[in-house]
């Protein structure tokens, strides 16, 4: 165990250190942070390296405000989005991967797997534009633009507002909570696609397996029924799998998010790091790919631990 937990920490190292080493490059390309290197590039390089591990990203190229604040600005909306999506990707996926499993022989289940596979394959980037001007045509509420109506003053106290709008305490709450929701619904829906149809297609793959072992077909000559399957081979042998693609499916819903977000105008990272792109602002860039990748690392890690947990019982 000791090894295996050293192993991990010199993997995680290492990441940060590629991760420290790509910032490096990226904010090079910028020619007034070429001071970073007039003397030596690996003096320049432990420089950087340095106020990283202060927390210092440095200021934007335009504005000189400061990244770390404005990280913390709009890392928030992100991963409120991708959790949000996650949670109901894994609350709709698992259910339907089991039944499409138990009645793999059914209509249902056929169309569900085919529909999975399609999902999978659906370019979000358009999506979100066409299901946005749909709704729009149609008056629908979810036709909204951003995190929540500019009107509704919510004070940031965790960054999320969807924690932060139950610590107000102000007669039109009930507005900004169906305000919110409104303005998650469609960003949520269109990102819960391909996480959901992912997850179904992971778990009718194990679950029809395991329904196919002798023991399976054993237990329902013995008078088993169905439930009591499921529950003795089929859970347990299913959904500790899920674990380790966490941190796959996060990724994706997180990539996924940054194309969602300029089309949705939602003020995340993702919408901040397209546009320091359109802007030139090396700054930028370099501090929001080492963000979003330690993101990852830590997601990665936490399912790792959990995933270990769960096996050494």
């Amino acid at each position: 165990m000791f090894w295996s937990v050293l192993r991990h920490i010199l993997w995680v190292a290492l990441l940060l250190l590629v991760l420290s080493l790509l910032g490096f490059v990226i904010l090079l390309r910028d020619p007034l942070n070429a001071n970073l290197v007039t003397q030596n590039i690996y003096i320049g390089y432990f420089h950087y390296l340095g106020t990283l591990l202060q927390g210092d990203f440095g200021i934007t190229y335009n504005g000189g405000k400061s990244l770390m604040n404005l990280i913390l600005t709009v890392l928030p909306p992100t991963l409120e989005l991708c959790f949000i999506t996650l949670f109901l990707a894994f609350i709709f996926g698992l259910p339907l991967g089991i039944i499409s499993a138990v009645n793999s022989e059914q209509v249902f289940a056929k169309s569900l797997q085919i529909l999975s596979y399609v999902g999978l394959s659906i370019p979000i980037f358009w999506l979100a534009p066409i299901l946005l001007y749909v709704a729009a045509l149609s008056h629908w509420e979810i036709a909204a633009i951003g995190q929540y109506n500019l009107l509704y003053e919510i004070k940031p106290i965790t960054g999320f507002p969807v924690i932060d709008m139950w610590f107000m305490e102000v007669p039109y709450r009930t507005k900004i909570v169906q305000n919110i929701l409104q303005h998650l619904a469609l960003p949520t829906l269109v990102l819960c696609i391909l996480p959901t149809m992912e997850i179904i297609r992971i778990i009718h793959q194990r679950a029809e397996y395991i329904l196919n072992q002798n023991f399976s077909k054993v237990a329902t000559t013995r008078g088993w029924s169905k439930w009591k399957i499921l529950h003795q081979y089929v859970f347990r042998n299913t959904f500790p799998l899920l674990v380790p693609q966490v941190p796959r499916v996060f990724t994706l819903v997180l990539t996924q998010c940054m194309l969602v977000e300029t089309a949705l105008g939602w003020p995340g990272i993702g919408r901040w790091l397209i546009n320091a792109v359109n802007e030139q602002d090396y700054n930028s860039i370099a501090a929001g790919v080492i963000v979003i990748g330690v993101c990852i690392i830590l997601i990665d890690t936490f399912t790792k631990n959990i995933h270990f947990y769960t096996r050494s019982i």
